[in-house]
């Protein structure tokens, strides 16, 4: 079970915590500084003083209305807009690392603030004469902050991103798959830093992590930013304020870099999840699952599925479908259970699946959540998707797509997301989502062969 949050004491940032440098050149007008920032259409009602967002090079080509439309969405919940507790050594200034770097500065006299990247030589802000002002980074993926606050020529505060020994949260949003690359980083945030770990994750997750990450702390209640840092983690899709790529680009399992990859984690290494429960079928069986988050995932060859169970239920194996719904309908397609295979779907807790899984000959599957977890069981997966290129998932020798026909468009950034869901580009014509109804059962039963005949080498 997932543990209940406890009180902490504030974060402080004060002369004992900072980071001792050599005092840097502070510069007029750097180059690499975005002097105008956007602002969000309304104001985050949790701070004490206007709020402005600054950011680096990175974000600088976005139009200003796309980037303001983006922090508007970013900063219009709970979670983004708790008040800045952290403590510097300057009565009237506030900071921490939640979900982007935040400064609250009093009004009275004004300082020159300069914030920097300190592993990768930018600067991001560097003005005189600043208060009354909430300053919040655009970016919210990991940089090494560096900030050096001063007065009339004089350093005050000298500070550099050091969570050791600090309590560090990792955000988890819905997506099952998504969720399961990314769990690994934040353990292996943990051990790099030798900080202290907490997250928020699901309903649907928490005996997942609790089972599988029991070192880590579960936040059940509603988030109080008394963490030095907070990260969000998620696929980001047009979301470049929160990751260093759009997750589209590149395979789902390095997506937890676009978020961290400037930290000193090193190598990640999956969680390899076990059983933890006895075998409840004694009889050869095969998982399958033919839905996803969208049916555009799905393999649409017509009858298809029931060609596979039939000939898998040949080859003397029981075949359990283990979607969560018996019925998908969505962008034009209907997806249902095969009428041959043993009806296992429903709303049930996911570590039942895990159980069940771990017990089968192998997986058949799509660009599933459920596919993710038979990858996390080390147990063999085929997998069919046309929609997303072979590089997308995890690697696994018997992954399934059809390369002659139009193919792949989920990772083009050139096509907008909408266009790969309705397959748009063929609407109304016979080539309408050919990349799935386009692969043959006769290459999915070769891999079935394929594979068993692997399984009894």
């Amino acid at each position: 079970m997932a543990k209940k949050n406890s009180k902490s004491k504030k974060h402080s940032m004060n002369k004992k915590q900072s980071v001792k440098v050599q005092k840097p050149q502070v510069n007029a007008q750097p180059e690499n500084v975005q002097q105008a920032a956007p602002q969000p259409s309304q104001q985050p009602p949790a701070y004490k003083y206007p709020v402005r967002f600054f950011y680096g090079p990175s974000l600088a080509h976005i139009p200003q209305d796309v980037l303001a439309k983006i922090l508007t969405y970013f900063h219009s919940n709970k979670l983004t807009n708790n008040k800045i507790l952290g403590r510097t050594n300057i009565p009237g200034i506030m900071m921490d690392f939640n979900l982007g770097l935040r400064i609250q500065i009093a009004e009275g006299e004004g300082y020159h603030i300069t914030i920097r990247d300190y592993y990768n030589d930018l600067t991001l802000f560097d003005e005189d004469n600043v208060s009354n002002v909430t300053l919040i980074s655009a970016e919210k993926f990991f940089i090494h902050w560096h900030v050096i606050i001063s007065k009339n020529g004089q350093i005050l505060f000298n500070y550099q991103f050091n969570p050791r020994g600090q309590r560090v949260h990792f955000v988890f949003h819905q997506a099952l798959g998504d969720n399961i690359t990314l769990f690994p980083y934040m353990d292996a945030f943990r051990k790099a830093y030798d900080c202290r770990i907490s997250c928020t994750v699901p309903d649907y997750l928490k005996e997942l992590v609790a089972t599988y990450y029991p070192n880590i702390e579960q936040i059940e209640e509603e988030l109080a930013f008394d963490n030095y840092a907070t990260y969000y983690m998620a696929a980001c899709i047009n979301m470049p304020i929160a990751a260093t790529f759009d997750s589209r680009a590149i395979p789902l399992v390095d997506i937890g870099r676009t978020i961290l990859g400037d930290s000193q984690m090193g190598k990640v290494e999956k969680v390899v999840f076990k059983p933890t429960k006895p075998r409840q079928i004694q009889e050869p069986y095969v998982c399958i699952a033919v839905q996803a988050s969208t049916t555009a995932k799905s393999w649409l060859y017509p009858g298809g599925w029931d060609i596979v169970v039939n000939y898998l239920k040949q080859r003397g194996y029981r075949v359990l479908c283990i979607d969560k719904n018996r019925e998908c309908t969505n962008y034009g397609n209907t997806v249902t259970i095969p009428a041959g295979a043993e009806d296992f779907t429903g709303d049930i807790p996911l570590m039942e699946r895990v159980n069940m899984l771990a017990y089968a000959d192998f997986f058949i599957g799509i660009g599933s959540g459920l596919s993710w977890i038979a990858w996390s069981l080390d147990i063999p997966v085929i997998l069919i998707s046309g929609i997303s290129e072979t590089w997308a998932e995890f690697d696994t020798p018997y992954r399934i797509i059809n390369k002659m026909v139009c193919h792949g468009c989920f990772n083009d950034l050139r096509v907008d997301l909408a266009e790969c869901y309705n397959c748009k580009r063929y609407a109304e014509t016979d080539r309408h989502f050919e990349c799935s109804k386009k692969i043959s059962p006769k290459r999915v039963l070769q891999e079935i062969d394929h594979l068993i005949s692997d399984l009894h080498r």
